[in-house]
Parts: structure tokens; C-alpha cells; sequence
């Protein structure tokens, strides 16, 4: 277990993923100051279950990432741009003060490898994506490379699924490759079958 300066968010973040962000409440002014002063310039991302991003008073989930940044430039006087990337799950062990950032004590969340049809869910996010761009007009679709590693292709694919982030949560929470090849194979199902009724409808 170690201790985090944490960045509730609005939205959540896988491992392999790029997390954009702008920077300009005095309390995360102020983190990603010290961030920057940390050996790893890391920090840990949660989904805000209910509440706000501003002001704090939210409530947060116990499952989230750990990211690292990967550039951050101060744009006017107190107002960043930082680009960050996830590195690994963390699961929450406790809430420390809010002061003068939200911090929490952590450990990493494993992820036992058993398996699952990885290639199932790789073309299914593939054609959420194409159905997605086409309702969009978008012609010509993206060129997708992911990594030849089967465990970081699972997160790369789950990164780039069209989903909410309250199912998304539900991705990064699984405990096993398994569990979370069978989660994103459903939800980006679902998702598929009211994509494809809205393009139809067109």
C-alpha cells in the first residue's frame, strides 16, 4: 500500500490510455505542482459516482488507475494542459483528507490472466466503431494498430469502445481477462444494437 494524491474525475481511464486534461482549480493546480515534484509523476484517477468535479462533496468510486504524466505546460498563470497515461488499477483502501488535494492510500488491483475470446471482442468494438463514424459521416474509418500483448490489446480495446464511463467502470473493475473480455463483449454489444437501429433509422 502506498499513499496518492488522487484526481477525481467525470470520466475513468484504462492502462495503456491517454487521459487529456485542463487544469484550473486552485486544489489540482496545486497536485499537479507536486506531481511534477514526485520520482514517477504519478497520480491516481477515479470516477466520480455522483457529485461534481468542481467543489468537491462527490462521490467516489473505489477502483481506479494509477497514470504517470507524460507532458504538462502551464498555458496562462494557474491554468495547465496535461497529458497523461494510465499505468495500472488501483483499488482505493482508504480516503485521506482533502487537504489541500484529495489523497488516498492504495494498493494495486490485480488481474488474473485466464483467458477469453479476445478476438470476439475485438471485432465487435471494431464494428461499434465503424457503425459509430458512419451515423457520424465520417468515409473512411481509422487506422486501429493496438500491441501484439494480449493484456495490454484488452485495455487498448477497452479504452476505445463507445461506452459511458459508468460502463466502462464496470470493464476496468473485473478481476480476471475472462470476466473482462465477457464484460466488454456485452456492453459494447448493447451499444452495437441501438448503433445500428439509430443508423437504419437514418
Amino acid at each position: 500500500m502506498f499513499e496518492l494524491p488522487m484526481f477525481p474525475l467525470g470520466t475513468n481511464v484504462f492502462p495503456m490510455e491517454v487521459l487529456p486534461l485542463q487544469i484550473f482549480e486552485p486544489r489540482y493546480v496545486q497536485l499537479i505542482a507536486e506531481v511534477q515534484d514526485r520520482p514517477e509523476m504519478d497520480f491516481g484517477v477515479v470516477l466520480i459516482d455522483r457529485g461534481s468535479e468542481v467543489g468537491g462533496g462527490d462521490v467516489r468510486t473505489m477502483v481506479g488507475t494509477r497514470v504517470v504524466i507524460l507532458e504538462a505546460q502551464e498555458v496562462v498563470e494557474d491554468r495547465w494542459v496535461v497529458a497523461a497515461a494510465g499505468v495500472e488499477r488501483i483499488d482505493v483502501v482508504s480516503w485521506l483528507p482533502d487537504d489541500p488535494f484529495p489523497r488516498a492510500t492504495v494498493q494495486p488491483r490485480p488481474r488474473a490472466d485466464n483467458g477469453g475470446d479476445l478476438e470476439s471482442a475485438e471485432m465487435t468494438v471494431r464494428e461499434s466503431i465503424a457503425v459509430s463514424l458512419e451515423i457520424a459521416g465520417v468515409e473512411q474509418e481509422p487506422s486501429l494498430t493496438f500491441s501484439d500483448d494480449p493484456l495490454e490489446r484488452l485495455d487498448q480495446l477497452s479504452a476505445i469502445s463507445p461506452l459511458s464511463a459508468f460502463d466502462r467502470q464496470q470493464i476496468l473493475e473485473a478481476t480476471t481477462t475472462h470476466d473482462q473480455i465477457d464484460s466488454l463483449r456485452a456492453l459494447v454489444n448493447d451499444k452495437l444494437e441501438l448503433l445500428r437501429a439509430t443508423r437504419d433509422a437514418g
